[in-house]
């Protein structure tokens, strides 16, 4: 598993010292947070925050070779809330796996983290590559799996208020001009007011969806200037 700076993880805190966090990320990463990371303001006690064994929600930093700098205090509620939610998911998967295969699991679940960081990364490439269910799994349990696999995983949406404004010629001309260059299937756009519009969209995987909305306000933001309007965008987080 590749680590990006702005990437939400979900660790387990292995040991906390007076002013540093060491944090287990999947697929054997290891991250750390300063105290100034914990949380805003001056920190007495890190374990007022942090204790060993307890699952946090982070946000990536910086990342070098063998180490990654992680937050703690700048994960959001939402955030926090999207990531605990893909979490339950694929412990959800987990058990339908264990459900399918019976005593075979722990084998099987051996095998196939030899290879790939979890049972996601599993499913993801064998959606890819049929081929590869029939390597891990029994020939009798391939079918299940399979059917297991091809599950739709619940979507997150993320969502933006979108202020436009075009004052010289037709202003609302080019607004529709802007708004029309984007498909329905790929975000949806509301009309909230005069300029104003709720922006939505609508992923597999919370950083999918971060990825598609930051490359939609950034060819509004082109577009806009094209046409000499005036363009802004702001988060809502629930």
């Amino acid at each position: 598993m590749e680590y990006n700076e702005g990437d939400l993880v979900l660790g387990i805190v292995e040991k906390v010292s007076n002013n540093i966090c060491f944090v287990k990320l999947p697929c054997g990463a290891k991250g750390t947070i300063i105290s100034s990371e914990i949380a805003s303001g001056r920190i007495k006690m890190m374990r007022a925050h942090v204790v060993p064994n307890k699952k946090i929600v982070c946000k990536v930093l910086r990342v070098a070779k063998d180490h990654i700098e992680l937050s703690l205090r700048r994960v959001g509620s939402k955030d926090r809330k999207e990531v605990m939610e893909k979490f339950k998911q694929e412990q959800a998967r987990k058990a339908g796996f264990k459900q399918i295969l019976g005593e075979d699991f722990e084998k099987v679940n051996e095998k196939i983290l030899g290879d790939f960081c979890d049972l996601n990364e599993f499913i993801d490439k064998a959606k890819e590559d049929k081929k590869i269910i029939g390597k891990y799994i029994p020939k009798d349990k391939q079918t299940q799996i399979e059917s297991l696999s091809n599950k739709k995983k619940k979507q997150v949406e993320i969502r933006y208020t979108l202020n436009l404004q075009c004052l010289e010629g037709d202003g609302v001309r080019k607004i529709r001009e802007l708004l029309e260059k984007f498909d329905e299937k790929e975000v949806k756009i509301h009309y909230l007011s005069a300029g104003v519009f709720d922006m939505r969209v609508l992923a597999d995987d919370f950083k999918i969806a971060k990825q598609k909305m930051a490359e939609i306000l950034e060819k509004l933001e082109k577009h806009s200037k094209e046409l000499k309007c005036e363009f802004s965008s702001k988060e809502i987080k629930g």
